[in-house]
């Protein structure tokens, strides 16, 4: 905002003696009319104000309706607020619900902050019956992350090894001097009911996107644990028990493997942990990672007292996220990816929803940690590019696409320096592949408007 002085301080002067004509004359000259009111409105010295803090016109002068008509946007439902002052600067369909696609992430991450907190992890254990010394039984915890891999990374940063879990066992059998593993039972009944959502593409798990969702399972079932995308199988148990017994080694050689329940009171043996969930949300929300997900939306539900199945996702989290006042009309939501066409959800939930984390203490606020940055991070690391390049590192949020539905979610520190919070959903037999330009098109100017977004 400039600081320049008026070029004319507001003068007071006296006109004594003079004649009809000459007074005329002095009041035009000063800008006073015959009724003695001044038609110049004096201007007072400018107050210094902080170049960070930008002023606005309340009522808004910049336009986004080119950017908003695109076609290529389909359906369109979108909304940005003030984070500051909580004002709604732009509502278009802000109210209607809408696919969502992956931005659905955003709830999954905030209600499982919510509800397990930061210091959460997920344990796989084994266990064993004193009755039955050379049986022992592995408990499938809904931990995708666990991996097969003895040495070198998977997918997954800080991932829990079977190999580990082997040592453990085999550690107790030396101790206990037990020579032979015969049985090995694997308990995979944390969760419960179907597998595979039935609105989910058969193509989302052979293509590497999704895999049949079961309590035990080892590197996101993928084929190739390094691999974000990679094909899964349909026996993700089966999978992961078989690589259990070869990490297991020479003890557990001619062992068995049938399912069952571990036994009340039975001993634990062997242990290990995921990482933490501020460590497992960043990574599901920078990748897009449906697969921790769609567990995490089934822990949130356990820990709300509710079955660990799809029918359950969304009112574990209205549970988990209740101390937040939020207005769920409208919203369905059927899985935890946001891979179902079924999934609706307002523009004005996700701001609403946004604000309340942001605004939130540290732990809340971990959430948003991993939000892809226009043209640098994540699933936008692509975008933004040309006219739109003005944007990048300037927009923080998470995208979605499936057949035929777009979305972007998140918040932006605008051109102004303001901060704005924003949902943009495009849906409709309008939209392809080429949406995600309209919706960075429609992104990058209201980066431009910022506080002087209009509506019109």
């Amino acid at each position: 905002m400039s600081s320049e002085k008026p070029k004319f301080e507001f003068l007071k002067q006296t006109v004594i003696g003079a004649t009809g004509g000459a007074l005329v004359l002095a009041l035009t000259i000063w800008g006073i009319n015959a009724s003695g009111s001044s038609s110049v409105t004096p201007t007072p010295s400018p107050t210094a104000t902080s170049s960070e803090t930008p002023t606005a016109n309340p009522a808004g002068t910049c336009s986004i309706k080119d950017q908003a008509t695109d076609s290529r946007l389909g359906d369109l439902s979108a909304q940005v607020i003030d984070l500051d002052s909580g004002k709604v600067l732009y509502d278009f369909n802000g109210t209607k619900p809408s696919i969502t696609a992956s931005s659905v992430k955003i709830v999954a991450a905030a209600a499982a902050m919510q509800a397990l907190g930061p210091n959460f992890r997920i344990s796989t254990k084994v266990v064993y019956s004193p009755s039955k010394p050379d049986t022992i039984v592995l408990v499938g915890g809904g931990d995708p992350t666990l991996s097969r891999l003895a040495s070198g990374s998977s997918v997954y940063s800080g991932a829990p090894r079977l190999s580990d879990l082997a040592q453990q066992v085999n550690d107790w059998a030396t101790s206990m001097g037990t020579t032979e593993i015969k049985h090995i039972v694997i308990d995979s009944t944390l969760i419960t009911g179907s597998t595979w959502e039935p609105s989910w593409p058969t193509a989302e798990r052979t293509a590497g996107y999704q895999p049949m969702i079961t309590s035990l399972m080892v590197d996101g079932d993928r084929a190739n644990p390094k691999a974000a995308t990679s094909a899964r199988s349909t026996d993700p148990t089966g999978r992961a028990s078989r690589e259990f017994k070869k990490a297991l080694g020479a003890i557990a050689t001619n062992a068995d493997i049938s399912s069952g329940i571990a036994a009340n009171g039975a001993t634990k043996i062997a242990e290990v942990k995921s990482a933490k969930l501020p460590t497992l949300i960043n990574y599901m929300i920078s990748a897009s990672d449906n697969t921790l997900a769609e567990y995490l939306a089934r822990h949130v539900a356990i820990s709300q007292g509710l079955p660990s199945n799809l029918e359950s996702i969304q009112a574990g989290y209205q549970k988990a996220l209740t101390t937040m006042g939020l207005d769920w009309t409208g919203v369905v939501i059927k899985d935890g990816s946001g891979e179902s066409k079924h999934d609706v959800i307002p523009p004005a939930f996700y701001t609403s929803l946004l604000a309340k984390i942001l605004g939130g203490d540290a732990n809340l606020k971990s959430v948003v940690k991993g939000f892809p940055i226009a043209g640098k991070s994540g699933t936008l690391a692509g975008r933004f590019g040309g006219e739109n390049s003005v944007a990048r590192g300037h927009i923080f949020a998470k995208t979605g696409s499936i057949y035929r539905a777009y979305a972007l979610v998140g918040y932006m520190d605008a051109k102004d320096a303001s901060r704005l919070v924003f949902a943009i959903q495009a849906s409709g037999a309008a939209t392809s592949p080429n949406t995600k330009l309209a919706i960075d098109n429609l992104a990058t100017a209201i980066y431009n408007c910022g506080l002087e977004l209009t509506n019109d």
